[in-house]
């Protein structure tokens, strides 16, 4: 792995340390991906391309996500650009932006430098929605789906639920889809307030292109071809994206292989005695939540880790009280 990782994550540490923090699956790429970006490279042309986006990409993942046309489907560089590009079309400083905890972190520093207001809600003892998220307001709502890190999925009849009585837009952050059972990819069709956001950072071991994708409806989608960088996607980028639209076998089963690890881990003697896993539903993502056990602080799981050489394993940003996690910057219902 380290022989073939030209990333600084790599190369800054120890020999004996394996980087699994950035949960990029280091699966080699699909050949049909390596030959088609080997192929616009022998060209030797790097012009331009369309400011929206390859033609051929957009229709490509508009085919593959069942949506209507090209005109559903925005392309950013990675997922995180689009996000930004989200509040950066549909949000004002000082707009409330709500979100379920824990969830992705980066959600709390975008919205800090857009000025927003972000309001978490605590997930339930299961790990789905909780029943106060429901009467929230906000002008939008950041959903991830499978969750980070807890690796539970909100239940499809709960996210509708909320898309229903919710007066502002949800963003539902499907990069861990391609590991779970299903997705809510139709969701944009049948609600005008959603949007679903997908990388191919995980599943297709893409992340060093930087491929993010976002269904909408067409109005919407307008939105963030006003606001976007002139060319926010780099032409090899998208050649390689349209390249994996149509290979998706090789990324169902490099996907499969995680998903067998997954069970495994959830599963072992070591991660039970830890803490249990936590929620009821089996992982439907990368990572495998443990629930604390009552009483234990934060030191005490870490030493008991590091006693069954897990050390590593443990998502360090929640390992601390939530209060200490995001009070500070974000209001926590």
């Amino acid at each position: 792995l380290r022989e073939r990782a030209y990333n600084l994550r790599w190369a800054t540490l120890p020999p004996d340390v394996i980087a699994l923090t950035a949960a990029d699956p280091d699966f080699a790429v699909a050949e049909p991906i390596r030959a088609a970006i080997a192929e616009y490279a022998a060209g030797g042309v790097f012009s331009y391309g369309p400011a929206e986006g390859l033609p051929a990409f957009r229709a490509a993942c508009a085919q593959r996500y069942s949506a209507p046309g090209p005109e559903w489907i925005m392309i950013g560089n990675g997922m995180d650009e689009l996000l930004a590009l989200a509040l950066r079309s549909f949000v004002d400083p000082g707009d409330t932006v709500v979100a379920t905890y824990p969830t992705y972190s980066l959600y709390e520093v975008l919205c800090a430098l857009h000025g927003a207001k972000l309001a978490y809600y605590d997930l339930d003892d299961d790990f789905q929605i909780g029943e106060p998220m429901f009467s929230v307001k906000g002008r939008l709502c950041m959903l991830t789906r499978p969750n980070a890190p807890t690796g539970v999925s909100a239940t499809r009849a709960s996210v509708e639920r909320f898309v229903q009585g919710f007066e502002g837009l949800v963003l539902i952050d499907e990069a861990y889809v391609d590991f779970a059972d299903d997705s809510c990819v139709d969701l944009p069709q049948r609600y005008e307030n959603v949007l679903v956001m997908r990388t191919f950072s995980k599943s297709f071991s893409l992340a060093g292109m930087r491929i993010g994708t976002c269904v909408a409806r067409p109005e919407l989608i307008n939105e963030f071809l006003k606001t976007k960088d002139s060319y926010n996607m780099n032409a090899v980028a998208q050649v390689a994206g349209l390249a994996a639209m149509d290979d998706y076998d090789y990324m169902r089963a490099s996907a499969a292989k995680v998903c067998k690890t997954r069970a495994e881990l959830s599963a072992a003697r070591e991660i039970v005695h830890l803490a249990g896993v936590a929620g009821s539903e089996p992982r439907r993502e990368l990572f495998v939540g443990v629930r604390r056990p009552q009483g234990a602080d934060a030191g005490q799981i870490e030493a008991q880790a590091e006693g069954l050489g897990l050390e590593q394993c443990l998502h360090g940003a929640h390992c601390r009280p939530p209060a200490a996690h995001g009070a500070r910057a974000a209001q926590r219902a």
